[in-house]
């Protein structure tokens, strides 16, 4: 009887830094009971992959799931596939991590019984010279999505085989992710699936339907719990697959032990199709999800989705210059500490790849992944000493000031406003300027992604189908920012600007200060930058003296001004866990206290001044709806200045 070969796979993964009842929700909604019912279909095979983090939070907190793992594989119903530990994006890291990032799952996959030799590909992202990386790993084939083949030329008809793919005279296999499975499965009714593959059953023995996706979609979306498991979409799944005479289940390492891959190709740099509109600057990806809307309106978008391309995965680094600059302070330190076991541990973690890029999850916009991600960077950098320079940390082609004392490093960006971008404390392993700039996105305008979703009434809805609106509370305090935030920002404002005004950014900056250009020296633990600007068309200028002292820093400040105006400076605190509300007050000293993230601080000046503070919120959408997050607090110490003004601030860590 003629059959058609199925792979399946799914991929499990939880960030470093998320909450544990994340953890353990998503373990109790999703990986627990898909493997327990796993386990009463002896004849259903599943290729799983397991990233570091959630293996770690799982071995200390159910250690009993992970002998389940070793028994089914022991039986022969699993295949591990590894990744990098702490699920980096391959492409984004240096290749000397890679290499001991992939050896790191494979250790704990033989901890588990099993000789991993294939790479679940992170986020999918491919870039061909990771040949010769997966090669060094001992990887011998690599699961990407089929977007990426039709990229490279081939039809649709050309991608029920695998490939090898080739650079610089190393070869590897590539598996093609079938597309139009990753929509049926679960969402749709499992007759739906066994229909789909009866249809490709051509009388070819070696053709293979592969799926292989998050298995966060196996309980933990919205919807899907009840779907798959009380609703018995996954017994009825294991039971059709596995008992039809038509279908033959297959792992990966049994299909490369029966046939070999097809011919050559030569894939291009990409990822799965959704990332190309995610990883577009918010404008572009507006324009790229009405293209796709009209050629699907046109019935066209079928025909010629394989030349619709938008961004690549990178282009997180330039739509958010908070993760580039983050990004390239790993890279920085990763080089400094590659001899160094107990710091090089730090920065795999510092890898993980959540933090650096949005999509449909949260990603960049949760503080508390950006927080972990700042930990390990600076828990790296504290076992080597990198002294005071002056160096293109972040590659935007201005130098950035790098000053280090015995307990903090502090980055200045002269070409920025003279502010200060990074002030990191070694003793608590947290940067006090982690704060993400108020900007639109694309789909705060456009209802739907440019997604080919399976269309049905039946099953469940995926994440991509949910229509949202934003609420009307949101957008009333809404918001977008003009520039990115740190501390030690200088403006110059109308007298009668009020605090609503300037914190929903509808306020007149009267000086040409926020983002220009100060000149600058440097001297022991410290800087000094000045600029000559304008304010409201009159010469103003801005000094200021900064030192990193033993518990935070000290600055002195001198301006003038030919025009009247009130004087901010503005400090911009990673302040996360309590959440503030817009508020005015006078002090000559004031505390800020946020226990569960930058902890206390304290901020005192030599005279008694009016402060501004607000809550500094993002909109981003998420797997669940909208997130209106909290991404930090404004203090804004303001002057009245007519002529000339000078004061000083200390800011201490308490």
């Amino acid at each position: 009887m003629p059959m058609v070969n199925f792979i399946f796979g799914i991929h499990n993964h939880q960030p470093l830094g998320n909450f544990g009842w994340v953890m353990e929700s998503a373990y109790d909604r999703s990986y627990r009971p898909f493997m327990e019912i796993l386990e009463e279909y002896p004849n259903m095979k599943v290729a799983v992959h397991y990233s570091g983090p959630l293996l770690e939070w799982i071995a200390e907190n159910r250690p009993e799931h992970i002998d389940l793992l070793r028994s089914l594989v022991k039986r022969g119903q699993l295949e591990m596939v590894v990744a990098g530990f702490y699920e980096p994006v391959l492409a984004s890291i240096p290749k000397e991590d890679r290499i001991v990032q992939i050896e790191k799952l494979k250790d704990f996959a033989r901890k588990l019984g099993y000789d991993a030799r294939g790479v679940w590909l992170t986020e999918r992202v491919w870039q061909p010279e990771l040949v010769k990386s997966l090669r060094a790993a001992g990887i011998d084939y690599v699961i990407v999505d089929d977007y990426h083949f039709m990229s490279a030329g081939l039809s649709k008809e050309e991608l029920y085989w695998p490939y090898y793919t080739e650079d610089g005279g190393e070869v590897i296999t590539v598996f093609p992710i079938d597309e139009k499975l990753r929509y049926l499965i679960p969402f749709r009714p499992v007759e739906k699936t066994l229909e789909y593959l009866h249809s490709l059953d051509d009388g070819d023995e070696s053709k293979v339907a592969v799926f292989h996706d998050d298995g966060e979609k196996f309980g933990v979306w919205p919807g899907t719990h009840e779907w798959v498991y009380e609703k018995g979409w996954l017994r009825e799944f294991f039971d059709g697959v596995s008992s039809d005479e038509r279908i033959n289940l297959m792992l990966y390492s049994e299909y490369l032990a029966r046939f070999r891959p097809r011919g050559l190709v030569y894939l291009p740099i990409a990822s799965y199709f959704e990332m190309s509109e995610w990883s577009l600057p918010a404008r572009q990806a507006k324009l790229f999800v009405e293209f796709v809307e009209k050629l699907k309106a046109q019935n066209q978008f079928d025909r010629y989705r394989v030349f619709v391309r938008g961004g690549i995965w990178k282009n997180f680094f330039f739509k958010y210059p908070e993760s580039n600059y983050m990004h390239k302070r790993m890279l920085m330190v990763s080089k400094a500490v590659r001899d160094n076991p107990e710091a090089r541990e730090f920065i795999l973690k510092a890898q993980c790849n959540d933090a650096y890029w949005h999509g449909v999850f949260g990603g960049v916009y949760l503080p508390h992944l950006r927080r972990a991600v700042w930990e390990n960077i600076i828990k790296a950098q504290s076992h080597v000493k990198t002294g005071s320079f002056v160096r293109d940390i972040d590659f935007d082609g201005r130098d950035e000031v790098f000053i280090e004392n015995e307990n903090f490093y502090a980055v200045f960006k002269p070409a920025y406003g003279g502010a200060l971008f990074e002030l990191s404390s070694k003793g608590k392993a947290i940067n006090y300027n982690d704060v993400l700039a108020r900007r639109w996105e694309h789909y705060h305008e456009v209802p739907e992604a440019a997604t080919p979703e399976e269309e049905g009434e039946e099953g469940v809805a995926s994440i991509h189908e949910l229509g949202k609106q934003i609420p009307d509370e949101i957008r009333r305090e809404l918001a977008y920012d003009d520039h990115l935030r740190a501390i030690l920002q200088d403006h110059f404002l109308d007298p009668e600007t009020t605090l609503d005004e300037y914190r929903l950014g509808r306020y007149v900056e009267l000086g040409d200060f926020v983002k220009g250009a100060y000149d600058f020296g440097l001297f022991e633990d410290g800087i000094t930058l000045e600029r000559d600007g304008t304010v409201g068309g009159m010469p103003a200028r801005v000094e200021k003296t900064f030192h990193l002292t033993e518990d935070g820093f000290a600055v002195e400040y001198t301006v003038r001004s030919g025009r009247k105006a009130l004087f901010g400076v503005e400090l911009n605190l990673a302040v996360h866990s309590v959440m503030e509300n817009p508020g005015e007050f006078e002090a000559k000293t004031f505390e800020v206290n946020d226990p569960y993230g930058i902890g206390r601080v304290g901020i005192e000046l030599d005279r008694k001044v009016k402060v501004w503070k607000y809550p500094i919120k993002t909109l981003s959408q998420s797997e669940s709806g909208w997130d209106f997050i909290q991404q930090g607090v404004s203090y804004t110490v303001l002057f009245p200045v007519d002529g000339e003004l000078r004061f000083r601030l200390l800011f201490r860590e308490l």
